[in-house]
């Protein structure tokens, strides 16, 4: 990976700026309506991120993902709204409970591997979005969600007015989740999850025990999912039986192939550049333009996911390596031109 020696520094210069937009009036950020666009997006991201830690670092291709990103969402709606716990108390709840669920869902799937690893990570997610649905213990409400009871909240995270905070917040969870896999990642447990990724067998060799460090990863990227979807109820106002669903976890591969596995900054672009464009597609298929064309184009052009799918398909023939992989590509041909 080509490495720029200023990439902190641009990347520090660019979070401020996104920190600074809602206040500054700066572009589109100066409204309410696209500071909650970005918060979401924002989340995603991040979630992409934590997904990118075990598909893309650590070489695990998981169905199951989103159990983890619901298992934040909902424990923390149920706790504030039946329990009247404080909102950082029962996100730190949630988290530690999402633990406890990924070590016992890592013991039972990281004993197989491969294409059987991954079905078994999607019969877990699945037997979750299955719990939530039916409303079990008559706690998730099934499939209308648990909306967010705001008197449990902080005040300046409810109202219009307070679209900002919820900005920020969402904003804080991202450069969290990335100052931890960018931590992760760099240590020798990082370096162990990469080796694993290229050659398992190599790492045995070695004396380390592979399931043990894939425990782990599995275990920190549950736990960052579990974040996210604690963030998600704020900004969305509900848990939602959706969170749980094997879509959620295709999302998120195919937010990382988008933008690119193991660059950190490729799968933060791809999370956001997804989630930003299903927002404004869904505005866009709804204009009077498209309305008029034939049916025979204007109805496929009228979902969103074909736009989406067309978009992917057209990054894979066309950038393998999602958009990182196009940015180093075109960087490596300017460098060699250069020093010819």
């Amino acid at each position: 990976m080509l490495r720029w020696k200023y990439s902190r520094p641009f990347l520090a210069v660019i979070v401020l700026l996104l920190a600074l937009s809602p206040v500054i009036n700066f572009g589109p950020l100066k409204g309410a309506g696209m500071q909650q666009t970005f918060a979401v997006a924002f989340i995603w991201g991040a979630l992409a991120l934590s997904y990118d830690l075990l598909f893309g670092f650590t070489g695990l291709l998981s169905f199951g993902h989103a159990l983890f990103f619901a298992s934040g969402a909902y424990i923390t709606t149920i706790l504030i709204n039946h329990n009247h716990i404080s909102l950082y108390l029962a996100t730190f709840i949630a988290v530690t409970a999402t633990i406890g669920i990924a070590l016992l869902v890592g013991f039972a799937s990281l004993r197989t591997s491969g294409i059987t690893f991954a079905m078994v990570t999607l019969a877990f997610g699945e037997l979750g979005h299955v719990i939530i649905a039916r409303n079990f213990g008559n706690l998730t409400n099934g499939e209308n969600g648990i909306a967010l009871d705001a008197n449990g909240v902080p005040q300046y995270f409810i109202g219009v007015i307070n679209t900002k905070n919820l900005y920020w917040m969402a904003l804080i969870v991202l450069v969290l989740v990335y100052a931890s896999v960018w931590w992760i990642t760099e240590t020798s447990a990082g370096r162990v999850f990469a080796a694993l990724r290229d050659n398992e067998t190599r790492v045995a060799v070695l004396g380390l025990k592979p399931s043990k460090f894939k425990l782990l990863s599995f275990v920190i990227s549950a736990a960052l999912a579990s974040i996210c979807g604690a963030a998600m109820v704020l900004v969305a106002g509900t848990a939602a039986p959706r969170f749980a669903t094997a879509d959620v976890t295709i999302a998120l591969l195919l937010m990382v192939i988008l933008g690119g596995a193991t660059t950190r900054w490729g799968a933060v672009i791809g999370g956001m550049v997804y989630s930003i464009a299903s927002t404004r597609l869904q505005d866009l298929t709804q204009k009077e333009a498209i309305t008029k064309i034939p049916k025979i184009i204007s109805g496929p052009l009228s979902e969103p996911t074909f736009i989406l799918g067309l978009l992917f398909i057209f990054i894979v023939m066309f950038a393998p390596g999602g958009l990182s992989g196009a940015y180093y590509r075109a960087r490596f041909k300017y460098l060699n031109r250069n020093t010819k």
